[in-house]
């Protein structure tokens, strides 16, 4: 069928929380008769589990769109920006869960989910690999799914001593079940390291963004836009890859802009912090002496800054 991505910036998605979404803070779950509205792309602070049992619609997620056909599920991590579609007549369940009620033991912050080695916690290779496969069960395979999760839907909706328990278990058995059938190719795939790869695709198309874009205003929402990650996600990734923050990587890449400039061409100082995305001429000679050292004349002249 045609596909149309998604057009709208990163700052128009909505961002869920579990208390908006469901009854309690560690754990939810909706079927197509009490599922709430989500008409478009959004991302959530928690994990969420999406079993197709009826309807065949697509997974839009890192940028590309999947298939999802009845049986198929879809392990979705916190703050990656996604959407599953409603076609009519379909049924499905949505679970959501926190990541501290799923693993109470597992110390992390959930922006570090994307890296966690498959070792320490196997539960969460369904989610990190998701962008990489199509996880769809055969009919034995989705009846026992939707039999567990009518089961939680009962504990959960009369939550009574032991329910939590219960829940957790049934969702672990769950994972199991999938697990058993795509662990072989889980495994393959945290040996191949796929998300230093995805990290690296993602660096590679940020500064991509910043050369085609760098003499116009560029906010965080718009490059996470572009890159297919939410806001928050992409601050923390340069963080972690560059051990600068966004705007230092940004300023940090426009000054270089001015460098090449100064050094190539004979434009004016006025047109070079422009041509570098500068609004204010005192400001860029101000961020180029704290980033350089120096002056942007005393590099076109080719004196160096004083030791």
């Amino acid at each position: 069928m045609p596909v149309t991505k998604p057009s709208r910036t990163s700052a128009d998605f909505s961002n869920y929380r579990m208390a908006e979404r469901a009854s309690h803070l560690d754990f939810g779950i909706r079927s197509q008769d009490t599922a709430l509205p989500n008409p478009a792309p959004h991302r959530h602070e928690y994990l969420q589990i999406h079993v197709q049992l009826q309807g065949t619609t697509r997974h839009f997620l890192d940028g590309v769109y999947r298939p999802v056909v009845p049986g198929t599920l879809c392990f979705i991590l916190p703050f990656k920006t996604h959407y599953i579609p409603t076609v009519p007549g379909s049924r499905y369940f949505i679970l959501n869960v926190s990541l501290n009620y799923l693993l109470p033991s597992l110390d992390l912050d959930p922006l570090d989910l994307a890296d966690m080695p498959i070792e320490r916690a196997p539960e969460l290779a369904l989610f990190r690999f998701q962008s990489q496969l199509d996880f769809v069960l055969d009919a034995q395979g989705i009846a026992q799914v939707t039999t567990l999760c009518e089961a939680i839907m009962q504990e959960d909706a009369g939550r009574t001593t032991g329910s939590t328990i219960m829940i957790r278990g049934y969702l672990l058995q769950l994972i199991g079940l999938v697990w058993r059938t795509y662990g072989e190719r889980l495994k393959q795939l945290s040996g191949d390291q796929p998300t230093a790869a995805a990290r690296r695709q993602a660096m590679s198309k940020l500064l991509a963004y910043f050369r085609d874009h760098i003499e116009q205003t560029i906010s965080l929402s718009d490059a996470a836009a572009a890159v297919h990650l939410s806001p928050t996600y992409l601050a923390h990734l340069v963080k972690r890859e560059t051990g600068k923050t966004f705007v230092e990587l940004l300023t940090g890449r426009r000054i270089a802009r001015a460098k090449e400039l100064l050094v190539h061409t004979d434009l004016s100082v006025k047109e070079i912090a422009y041509r570098s995305g500068f609004t204010d001429v005192a400001y860029f000679s101000r961020r180029f002496r704290q980033v350089e050292g120096c002056t942007p004349l005393s590099v076109r002249s080719g004196m160096q800054p004083a030791v």
